[in-house]
């Protein structure tokens, strides 16, 4: 039997709403219930009266500017991913909107079906994975609270999509200063090496702890003890990993 996802379509061009939907409909092992609207306020409507697993997001819509529409459908339906269509104009502010909870976005020129299905069905995962880190945050706070541990988590490229506060507090950097930035941007070449090596034996064994080098934002070299898990979905895909990093002046 097909996956059924639920997918709210907000997109105020009715010939872009019509080649979406025919993109789903060319993924032949998921089932795509689709409700497109026009209108954010339409949108807002069914988000009330209905559950989605994701939402599909055009950025020129003719009753809200760019960013504000995001933001409406952040402060309903928090717990839903929000995939953003734009433009090659708009990319800028799509990217932005990832650093304050977007999941992805897409340029619709460059779209196809293979794309839509790997971003929706990433999009939808990490969400979950990163709603059980942040419901688990406080538990990691009590266990880390005695030697100043801090917490990430990187994606599939090695881009950071969760830092906690003594992790951006450890180097010296404030959490959304940290956000979609590559892991290695806190690294120097020999940090990065270790990281590298570090990655490739846990994609075979889940899990493992090694001790790792950063760069703090004045320059100054932190060592750190990591213990990394890996994370993978129900396809046994490779989602990235969390990492759990003790400065080792406070072991």
């Amino acid at each position: 039997m097909k996956k059924l996802i639920k997918v709210l379509l907000i997109e105020g061009n009715s010939d872009d709403a019509l080649i979406i939907r025919k993109m789903l409909k060319e993924i032949e092992v998921t089932l795509f219930k689709v409700d497109h609207v026009k209108l954010l306020n339409d949108g807002l409507k069914h988000l009330s009266k209905d559950d989605f697993d994701i939402v599909l997001l055009d950025l020129d819509l003719s009753d809200s500017l760019w960013i504000e529409s995001f933001n409406c459908i952040q402060n309903v339906a928090s717990a839903v991913p929000i995939i953003l269509l734009t433009g090659l104009s708009d990319k800028e502010l799509a990217i932005n909107a990832l650093g304050e909870g977007a999941e992805d976005y897409l340029i619709k020129s460059y779209l196809d079906s293979i794309l839509l299905d790997r971003s929706i069905h990433y999009a939808i995962e990490h969400k979950r994975l990163v709603e059980e880190l942040e419901e688990s945050e406080e538990r990691y706070r009590i266990i880390v609270k005695n030697n100043r541990s801090g917490v990430f988590r990187i994606n599939p490229y090695n881009e950071l999509n969760y830092v906690n506060q003594h992790m951006a507090e450890m180097l010296g950097y404030k959490v959304n200063e940290m956000i979609n930035r590559l892991i290695f941007d806190f690294m120097d070449r020999k940090g990065r090496k270790i990281f590298n090596d570090h990655m490739k034996k846990i994609r075979n064994i889940s899990r493992d702890t090694q001790e790792l080098q950063f760069i703090n934002k004045e320059g100054s070299i932190l060592c750190a003890v990591a213990s990394t898990n890996t994370l993978f979905n129900s396809s046994n895909d490779y989602l990235g990993a969390v990492s759990i990093i003790t400065d080792i002046n406070y072991i």
